[in-house]
C-alpha cells in the first residue's frame, strides 16, 4: 500500500480527562496565573444551578464577570457580549461551560477582542485569513457538556441573526487552550442533546475514515472513536447517571474530531447537514442522525470495503454500517427522518441547491455534481 499525503498537527492544547472540574480549573488557572476570569454559559445551565455553581465556586473571586444566555448556533450579538466583557474587565482568561454554541461564540469573541471588533458588522472582517486577523490573546478554557467536540478544532460556526445565515470562521489559534473533560459536568445535558451530539461524533469518525484524504493517524483515531462511542452511548441510555460511560463518550468524541482538527475533508452528511441546520433549523446532531445512513448507502458503490471496517469497529461486522447507525438512532429515540424533525418537504429543493455551495459536497467520496443528486438523498431521508 502506498501512502502519500500531508499531515497538519492538531491545535496545541492541554486536555484533562477524568479530573474533577474544580481540581482541573484550580490547577490550570494557577499555571496560567489568571486572576480576572470571564465565565460564559447558556441560560439552561445557569438556571439549573448545581453544575454551573460548581464551576463558579471553583473560580471563586477570580471570576470578574458572567456572560449568561448564549443562544443556539452562536448569534453574533452574543459574540459581541462576550468580547465586550473581556475588554471591559481586562480579562486574563475566559472559561466557557456548555456545548458547541458556547464554545464557538467564545472562540470568535477572542478573535473580536484581539482585532478590536465591537459591532455586528465588524464580525465579518474576522473571516479574513491571517495575518489580517490577529490571534486571540486571552486564554480560553472549555468545559464541554455535549459530544459535539468543537472544542478541539479551530473552526467556529456563528449565525448572523439579521439574515439567518450560519457562517464558518477559522483561525489557527482559535481553539481553546485548555479542555476539561469531566463526565459529572454532563449529567444535566438533556438526553436528546447528549445522544444527538453523540451521533454527530460518530459522523465525524465515519466521514473522516471514509475521506478522500484520510491520514494514517486519523484512520486510527476514527476507528477507535467508534469502538468507544457506540457501547458508551448504549450504556448511557441504560443508566443516564453513570459517569464511566459518559467519560468514555467524551473521549470517543475527542478522538472522532481529530480528522477535522487536522485538515481531513468530510463528505455529504456534513455538507447537507450544514444547510439543514442553517435553513431548516435542525440541530446538527440530528442532521447526522437522518443523513449519515443515506450518505453511506450512496457512497457504498465506491467505498464498500471501508464501510465494512466501520461495521466491524461498531461491533457488528455482519450488518451494513448504515443499518447499524440507523438502528442506533432509533434505539436512542432520535429522529430518523427529516419529517420527524419538522423539515417541510417543500424546503428540500432549496436545501439541495444551497448544499452545492458547501465546502464538503465536492469532497464527498462519490461525486455529487448536481443539486438533483442531493435532492434525491433528501427525498429518501424525508
Amino acid at each position: 500500500m502506498t501512502h502519500l499525503g500531508r499531515f497538519t498537527p492538531p491545535p496545541r492544547q492541554v486536555v484533562l480527562y477524568g479530573v474533577p472540574v474544580a481540581e482541573a480549573l484550580d490547577q490550570e488557572l494557577n499555571r496560567l496565573g489568571a486572576a480576572r476570569i470571564v465565565f460564559v454559559t447558556n441560560s439552561s445551565l445557569a438556571q439549573s444551578g448545581g453544575l454551573a455553581d460548581t464551576v463558579t465556586a471553583a473560580l471563586g473571586t477570580r471570576a470578574v464577570s458572567r456572560v449568561i444566555g448564549i443562544g443556539a448556533h452562536s448569534p453574533r450579538r452574543d459574540v459581541i457580549r462576550i468580547a465586550d466583557a473581556l475588554r471591559e474587565h481586562r480579562a486574563d482568561a475566559v472559561v466557557g461551560f456548555g456545548g458547541g454554541s458556547v464554545c464557538d461564540a467564545t472562540k470568535v469573541a477572542g478573535l473580536a477582542l484581539a482585532n478590536a471588533v465591537s459591532t455586528l458588522d465588524g464580525i465579518t472582517s474576522l473571516r479574513a485569513p491571517a495575518p489580517h486577523t490577529k490571534a486571540p490573546v486571552v486564554p480560553f478554557v472549555a468545559i464541554p457538556t455535549t459530544l459535539s467536540a468543537g472544542e478541539f478544532t479551530c473552526y467556529a460556526g456563528v449565525t448572523d441573526e439579521r439574515i439567518q445565515r450560519k457562517e464558518l470562521f477559522w483561525h489557527a489559534a482559535a481553539a481553546p487552550d485548555i479542555v476539561i473533560l469531566d463526565a459529572a459536568m454532563t449529567v444535566a445535558t438533556p438526553a436528546r442533546l447528549w445522544f444527538g451530539t453523540g451521533i454527530r461524533a460518530l459522523d465525524h469518525a465515519v466521514e473522516t475514515w471514509c475521506s478522500i484524504n484520510v491520514s494514517p493517524m486519523v484512520e486510527a483515531t476514527s476507528l477507535h472513536a467508534l469502538r468507544l462511542l457506540v457501547p458508551a452511548l448504549r450504556a448511557c441510555q441504560q443508566d443516564e447517571s453513570a459517569l464511566a460511560p459518559r467519560l468514555e463518550a467524551l473521549i470517543g468524541a475527542w478522538l472522532s474530531i481529530q480528522g477535522v482538527a487536522t485538515g481531513v475533508d468530510l463528505g455529504a452528511s456534513h455538507g447537507i447537514g450544514h444547510m439543514l441546520g442553517g435553513t431548516a433549523g435542525m440541530p446538527h446532531g440530528e442532521t447526522s442522525c437522518v443523513m449519515l445512513p443515506h450518505v453511506l448507502r450512496y457512497n457504498s458503490a465506491v467505498n464498500a470495503e471501508r464501510q465494512a471496517s466501520l461495521a466491524a469497529a461498531m461491533g457488528s461486522p455482519e450488518i451494513a454500517a448504515a443499518d447499524i447507525l440507523q438502528a442506533l438512532v432509533a434505539s436512542l429515540g432520535l429522529p430518523g427522518r427529516l419529517r420527524d424533525a419538522n423539515v417541510p418537504r417543500d424546503l428540500l429543493p432549496r436545501i439541495a441547491d444551497e448544499s452545492m455551495r458547501d465546502m464538503w459536497i465536492p469532497t464527498n467520496p462519490r461525486p455529487l455534481t448536481e443539486s438533483a443528486q442531493v435532492l434525491a438523498l433528501l427525498e429518501a431521508a424525508w
